[in-house]
């Protein structure tokens, strides 16, 4: 049966574009919404309309837009975009099927496309005992490995940021879901890219020290203050009340032997001086001995040589299950449950956090290659069309319509945060 597919706000670059014309290909309808000069600089054709409205004004332009153009399929980048969680709520109401793609739960090899929801939201079960029963039929899967996509990325994001400036008159309604402005966020990658020599310097003079594995440490990562993990899946309200609490939790409970290690995410900007946030709270708490910043660090390396890792729910969580490394997640993941995470809070998993279990870990594994995730990259050209050809399929195949849900007030409640 032929569908109707509705695109809203995708990856940087051409990936939502191309993937709507191999639907269009094969005879499906395509459709998509501009909320601003990026947004049409990635897609700008006759199947493209412009939202011009207040945000106010986008539910009842999506439910006509839903309505006239009997849409079957709505499609997004990210489940908690303002715009995205009032389209998944007009979409639920109307019965409309509900894809949600976001970067993979397994990198870099892979892309995540789920129904409903992904991370906080996502419908994946919480249970070792359905992963081992499932994954007996289920096999591991060939895939491409993805090279370095960097370049591609960063040229997809200028290009995005310069069609957003360059229409901003046009679009002066639309409200950005990060919070500093791009020429900010400009100043502060270019201060960055400046004093990254020193840092990627003394942070593997650090990490070569590490090796050595006397005394011990754990490992903290990171993620990012505008990213909805941490804003809609977290109880946290920043990053730095997330290394507040940390600090807090290691100078009171953690063996006296050990160090505490605090890995930066890789795109943090600079907005807030982690460095020195810690420097302060470490010296204020008695154990500024013992903690160290890092700016870079090769992660897997860092993992393997860990007593254990700590985050709020980010996919480096994968990465330390992966490598049998005692994890405890203070927000809400995917893969936090009995088996695989530590369950007995911050304060206790200092002293008895456990690795997890290696077959409910490759039963997760392949319950996701089979079921979650796509082999390709949404920005290296090559791994790019990988990546569409099995999301058309997948797209395809996936049943017309589920059934009406008619009330609005639980429809609603569905997409509020867990930690409000």
């Amino acid at each position: 049966m032929k569908r109707s597919f509705l695109f809203l706000q995708g990856p940087h670059g051409p990936f939502f574009r191309q993937l709507g014309s191999f639907l269009a290909g094969q005879g499906h309808r395509v459709r998509r919404v501009n909320f601003h000069g990026g947004d049409v600089s990635d897609w700008s054709d006759q199947n493209s309309v412009d939202f011009l409205e207040p945000i106010s004004a986008w539910p009842g332009f999506c439910r006509k837009l839903l309505a006239e153009q009997e849409i079957s399929d709505l499609v997004v980048y990210g489940d908690c975009r303002c715009q995205h969680t009032k389209a998944m709520v007009e979409a639920r109401l109307a019965g409309v099927r509900i894809h949600v793609f976001e970067e993979g739960y397994l990198r870099p090899h892979w892309i995540t496309l789920q129904a409903n929801g992904v991370n906080g939201h996502s419908e994946l079960p919480k249970t070792a005992a359905f992963y081992l029963d499932v994954a007996k039929n289920l096999s591991e899967p060939a895939f491409s490995p993805v090279g370095p996509a960097m370049r591609w990325q960063v040229g997809y994001c200028l290009r995005y940021y310069a069609g957003k400036i360059r229409h901003h008159e046009r679009f002066h309604h639309y409200l950005r879901h990060r919070p500093l402005h791009p020429v900010h966020e400009s100043r502060l990658w270019l201060k960055r890219f400046l004093c990254h020599p020193v840092r990627k310097h003394q942070a593997l003079k650090n990490c070569r020290d590490l090796q050595q594995g006397n005394p011990p440490y754990y490992l903290v990562c990171l993620q990012l203050d505008s990213d909805a993990q941490i804003q809609c899946h977290s109880p946290f309200t920043s990053v730095a009340e997330f290394i507040s609490q940390v600090l807090r939790s290691f100078a009171n409970f953690a063996p006296e032997n050990t160090r505490l290690v605090i890995k930066n995410h890789p795109l943090d900007n600079g907005a807030v001086n982690y460095q020195n946030l810690i420097t302060i709270q470490a010296h204020a708490l008695g154990i500024e001995h013992r903690v160290i910043f890092l700016h870079y660090g090769p992660l897997a390396t860092l993992i393997r040589g860990s007593q254990g890792v700590v985050l709020v729910n980010s996919t480096v969580g994968t990465q330390a299950l992966f490598h049998a490394k005692p994890t405890v997640v203070l927000g809400r993941a995917v893969y936090d449950f009995a088996s695989l995470t530590f369950q007995g809070g911050l304060d206790d998993f200092w002293y008895h956090g456990e690795p997890p279990d290696r077959k409910v870990f490759q039963a997760f594994r392949l319950y996701l290659f089979n079921h979650v995730l796509l082999n390709g990259s949404f920005y290296a050209p090559k791994l790019r069309k990988t990546a569409i050809v099995s999301a058309t399929k997948r797209l395809s195949e996936i049943p017309h319509r589920p059934a009406v849900m008619s009330s609005r007030v639980m429809i609603e409640k569905m997409s509020e945060p867990a930690f409000p």
